[in-house]
């Protein structure tokens, strides 16, 4: 097995792409192909192979096919674990919070973090190692279709055990932590 070849095509990734961010809709092909700007034909052939390696759901009506990410599916969930923090780098939010708080250790936890996210669930973060401080997310809210929220820690030390566990299980973006 090639382990560097890409499994699926350029189309069949657009497609899982655009659905972890729309996930939890039923979307038509016809309003997939409109997203991607594609036809609805190529859009029914590409959905086939993601429906084989059970990555979304295909509901059949008379005239129209719904598709919805499949949830219920660890290796889609691992897709979608992989996209979002994807979505995160290519959106610049890492970046920009290092700026705004340089030295400080950023973590992004929750479901976000863990590819079980909803179209509704908001995105955490936790910045350790600074007061609270007012910034402007609103263009990375827009860019990843999230709200954002940012809980500040002055030390890890004042974190409750509960929440040190979750955000240990989260994804540091920046910087890190000293146990």
């Amino acid at each position: 097995m090639d382990i560097y070849k890409l499994n699926f095509t350029r189309l069949e990734l657009e497609i899982l792409s655009y659905l972890t961010i729309q996930i939890g809709k039923k979307l038509s092909q016809r309003e997939i192909a409109k997203a991607l700007q594609v036809s609805p034909t190529a859009i029914a052939k590409s959905v086939k192979k993601l429906k084989e390696k059970e990555l979304i759901n295909i509901e059949q009506t008379k005239t129209i096919n719904f598709i919805t990410y499949n949830r219920d599916n660890q290796k889609a969930i691992n897709y979608k674990r992989i996209e979002n923090l994807r979505l995160i780098n290519k959106s610049g939010i890492a970046d920009f919070l290092e700026e705004q708080f340089p030295g400080t250790a950023i973590i992004l936890f929750g479901s976000y973090s863990k590819g079980e996210d909803t179209i509704k669930s908001d995105i955490d973060i936790a910045i350790i190692g600074t007061m609270t401080k007012k910034t402007n997310l609103e263009e990375y809210e827009e860019k990843l279709q999230r709200e954002i929220r940012i809980n500040y820690y002055k030390d890890w030390k004042d974190i409750h055990k509960h929440l040190k566990n979750n955000i240990l299980n989260g994804i540091t973006l920046k910087g890190s932590i000293e146990l």
